[in-house]
């Protein structure tokens, strides 16, 4: 029995196949999820409504925002945009065991990309144990400055969105932010398991 066909042969049951007859998936995250996702969720709106509120209701709000933000990607994510990307993640994943950091990674980055496109983030580490998330421009924290808004009620948003994502991949997280946009530049989120 066969899986799979590469280079016009058939592949034997216990490799993976690359490519498979007859189902088109592309490589990169599709332009309609950040249609999808920000069509749903407008930040300038939800700054402004978070105008007048202390940063303990504005920290709550945002953890909401968060939830729903994640679980709205992942949902996208695993069925209307599927990608090559996901499907490969997924596969190894079951073939290894190994299953952190690369399912969860890849939620955090289409949650990013899908809401707020234009953020300058990177993945810094990525290891069974630790990933470290680096975010230098956001969306989220940039809306909430315009609406005069202080502190950093913005993790909690960010906080949310990784437990969210630790809730449908099933890994029990640890998570640390040891640097911050405003003090050092860029937020830093050491993600352990």
């Amino acid at each position: 029995m066969t899986t799979g066909w590469k280079y016009g042969k058939p592949m034997k049951e216990n490799l993976m196949a690359l490519e498979e007859p007859g189902k088109v998936l592309p490589f990169d995250a599709d332009k309609g999820l950040v249609q999808d996702i920000t069509s749903k969720f407008d930040l300038g709106s939800v700054a402004k409504n978070l105008q007048g509120k202390d940063e303990k209701e504005a920290y709550k709000a945002l953890e909401e925002l968060g939830k729903k933000v994640m679980k709205l990607t992942i949902e996208l994510a695993n069925t209307k945009y599927l990608d090559r990307t996901g499907e490969m993640v997924e596969k190894v994943a079951k073939q290894t065991g190994i299953f952190f950091p690369h399912r969860l990674g890849r939620y955090l980055e289409l949650s990013i990309f899908g809401l707020r496109p234009s953020d300058r983030w990177n993945i810094s580490k990525a290891t069974t144990k630790e990933l470290v998330l680096q975010v230098s421009a956001c969306a989220v924290y940039k809306a909430l400055e315009d609406a005069g808004i202080k502190g950093l009620p913005c993790q909690g948003f960010c906080f949310a969105s990784f437990i969210a994502a630790a809730e449908k991949t099933g890994d029990r997280i640890n998570t640390e932010m040891p640097k911050t946009l405003p003090q050092d530049g860029m937020c830093e989120f050491h993600i352990s398991v």
